[in-house]
């Protein structure tokens, strides 16, 4: 799968049981960074673990932006890996389907579906993203916060699916 043998570090097992705990299995590319980087990887987790106790947004967004972007990018093993993901937390085939072709597909309310919307404005087209943009987010009850924290992580993907392509075989 990698070019390199995963082989994590033993500072990082307790990061990796915890994540087996959360999904139930412990995804390839965590053992990479585990094994390329002990530190960058803990600061990695300690990323997916905020977004995933978010206080103000859906976990769900954040899983659902990953699949979208994934799918526009053809990051195959990001679908695989948000498919499941989202098929494990009740989604449908068909839902998930057609959001991969669709944005208006995305199946969350209307407040964090012009999350949605914004974010991937951002993401793909970053100089049309406005403070009129941000100021809708904002009427409708996102913080500056809510809104970098989106953004931030749909640039992300693209960062990690690179690395990822850059070690696999």
């Amino acid at each position: 799968m990698f070019i390199i043998e995963t082989n994590p570090a033993p500072q990082t097992e307790v990061l990796l049981k915890r994540v087996n705990r959360a999904i139930g299995h412990i995804p390839p590319h965590f053992k990479l960074f585990a094994t390329v980087n002990p530190k960058r990887f803990e600061m990695f987790l300690n990323e997916i673990f905020y977004l995933a106790m978010h206080k103000t947004i859906n976990p769900d967004f954040f899983a659902l932006l990953r699949f979208y972007i994934a799918s526009q990018e053809n990051f195959a093993y990001c679908i695989q890996f948000n498919k499941a993901l989202l098929l494990k937390k009740y989604y449908s085939l068909e839902t998930i389907t057609a959001l991969a072709k669709d944005t208006n597909a995305f199946p969350l309310d209307a407040k964090h579906k012009a999350l949605f919307d914004a974010t991937v404005q951002a993401v793909y087209q970053p100089t049309t993203f406005n403070r009129e943009r941000i100021n809708i987010l904002k009427t409708i009850g996102w913080s500056d916060s809510d809104i970098f924290d989106a953004i931030d992580h749909g640039a992300f993907l693209f960062k990690f699916s690179k690395i990822l392509k850059a070690y696999s075989l």
